[in-house]
C-alpha cells in the first residue's frame, strides 16, 4: 500500500535524539509490543535522469497493528552536493537526521508498506553519492530491534530503463457484477481479492515491452487465466509479456500525449478454504523491460513499439534492478474482527470491456512528497482518472 510522508509535526523540533553510538531514539508511546522491520531498495540513479524516488519497504510482522510510527534518515554520509533528499512532508533535518511520519501513523499487523524519499541530483556529476541509513521505530517495545535499520549506497551511473514496482498488499474481498468490481469487505478464507501492482520508469531511457512474473503466497491462488500470460500447474505463480507495451522515462512523461511513464495491473486472487487468519507472505512480483527505446518522439514509438512476431524480446539492462521486485501480503481477516465487515459499499471498478491486453491510460498522481506513480491500467479493468487526480487510498 502506498503512503505518502507526512511530518511528524507533533513531535516538534528537534525531537530527533541522536545517541554517541548513532542509533536513532524515539520514546515509548504505548505499551503494544511490535516486531517492524525495513528494507531499501532503489538508490542508483541513471546518468540522465534527474533524480529518483527511492523505494523503502515497512513491515510489520506482528499479528498486532504498530502505532506511532516514525521512519528517520540518517543522511550525514549522502554527499548532497551531487544527491541531495527533498524532505518536504518531513521534519526539517537536523543533525543529519530527517524525521518523517506515516500517514495514519499506523502499519496494521501483517502489512508491508512501501514508502518513497525521493532523491535530487544535483549538477552533473556521475559515480559514488555516499550512503543513506534508514531506521523505523514506533510507539511501543520491538522484540528484534536487528532488521530496524538499512544502510544503502547512492550512486549516480549507467543508462538505459530504470523500472520500479509497487504492490499493494491484498486484504479486501471483491465481488463481480455485471460492468464493475466491488470491494466488499475483509478478505475472508474462500473470497476472492484483487492484486494491484504498478511499475514505472524512472530511468533515462525508454522500456520497450514488459515481462510481468507474479509469485502468490501459500494459500492463495489465482481466480482466473489472463490472456498473454502462462502459470504453473497449482495457479499460483505467472509470467506475463506485453511486447508493444513502451514506457518512457517518467522525467519525460509530458502527461499530454499518447505515451505514459508506467503501467497498473490486476489480478483476482482466491483464498483456500482452511486458511487460517493470518497474513500470507511470500507474495512478489517482478517486472523487466524487454529491450530498449531510445527515442521518445510520438512517431518514432509508434512505429518501433511492436516486435516482429517471431521475435522474443531479450531483457534489457536495467540501471537499478535492486526495486525491479516488490513483496506483497494476503492479509486473511478472522471473521468479527474489527476490520470492517462486508459492508459491500467499496468503491467500484468498471469494465469497460475493451481490448484484452495493454490498454488506456491515466495520469501521474503526485503525493505531496513530490513521489509519482505513474500508472496504467490493462485488460478489462481500467480506471479513468485525470492528471493529477489519482491519490493513495490510504
Amino acid at each position: 500500500m502506498i503512503f505518502r510522508n507526512r511530518a511528524a509535526a507533533y513531535l516538534g523540533a528537534g525531537t530527533v535524539g541522536v545517541l554517541a553510538t548513532g542509533a536513532f531514539a524515539a520514546p515509548a508511546l504505548a505499551d503494544d509490543s511490535a516486531d517492524l522491520a525495513i528494507k531499501a531498495s532503489g538508490t542508483t540513479i541513471a546518468v540522465g535522469a534527474p533524480g529518483k524516488d527511492a523505494s523503502v519497504s515497512l513491515l510489520n510482522k506482528s499479528d498486532v497493528d504498530a502505532r506511532d510510527v516514525l521512519v528517520a534518515l540518517d543522511v550525514s554520509k549522502l554527499k548532497t552536493s551531487l544527491v541531495d533528499i527533498d524532505e518536504t512532508g518531513c521534519n526539517p533535518r537536523e543533525d543529519g537526521w530527517i524525521l518523517c511520519g506515516i500517514e495514519g501513523d499506523t502499519i496494521r499487523a501483517g502489512e508491508d508498506v512501501d514508502w518513497f524519499f525521493p532523491l535530487i541530483r544535483k549538477g552533473t556529476g556521475v559515480g559514488p553519492a555516499g550512503s543513506i541509513t534508514a531506521v523505523i521505530v514506533h510507539g511501543g517495545p520491538d522484540p528484534d530491534e536487528s532488521d530496524n535499520e538499512v544502510t544503502v549506497d547512492v550512486k549516480v551511473e549507467g543508462t538505459g530503463p530504470d523500472l520500479t514496482v509497487v504492490a499493494d498488499d491484498v486484504r479486501r474481498a471483491v465481488k463481480v457484477d455485471g460492468g464493475t468490481i466491488t470491494e466488499v469487505g475483509d478478505l475472508y478464507p474462500g473470497n476472492t481479492g484483487q492484486l494491484v501492482y504498478g511499475a514505472f520508469n524512472q530511468g533515462d531511457q525508454a522500456a520497450r515491452g514488459l515481462r510481468i512474473e507474479v509469485q502468490l503466497p501459500t494459500g492463495a491462488t489465482f481466480a482466473e487465466k489472463e490472456p498473454d500470460c502462462t502459470y504453473n500447474a497449482a495457479m499460483t505463480s505467472l509470467t506475463c509479456e506485453y511486447d508493444k507495451a513502451v514506457l518512457i522515462p517518467a522525467a519525460q512523461d509530458d502527461q499530454g500525449d499518447d505515451l505514459y511513464s508506467g503501467a497498473r495491473f490486476y489480478n483476482l486472487v482466491t483464498v483456500a478454504d482452511g486458511v487460517q487468519p493470518s497474513s500470507l507472505t511470500g507474495g512478489t512480483v517482478t517486472v523487466h523491460s524487454l529491450s530498449v527505446q531510445e527515442a521518445v518522439g510520438t512517431a518514432r514509438v509508434a512505429a518501433t513499439s511492436a516486435l516482429p512476431q517471431n521475435v522474443t524480446g531479450v531483457s534489457a539492462v536495467d540501471v537499478d534492478p535492486s526495486d525491479n521486485t516488490d513483496d506483497f501480503a494476503v492479509v486473511v481477516a478472522a471473521k468479527g474482527g474489527s476490520g470492517g465487515g462486508d459492508d459491500g459499499a467499496g468503491p467500484g471498478l468498471p469494465v469497460t470491456g475493451v481490448q484484452v491486453g495493454l490498454i488506456g491510460a491515466v495520469g501521474a498522481g503526485v503525493l505531496a512528497t513530490g513521489v509519482a506513480m505513474f500508472l496504467v491500467a490493462r485488460r478489462r479493468r481500467v480506471v479513468l482518472v485525470s492528471p493529477g487526480d489519482e491519490k493513495s487510498d490510504a
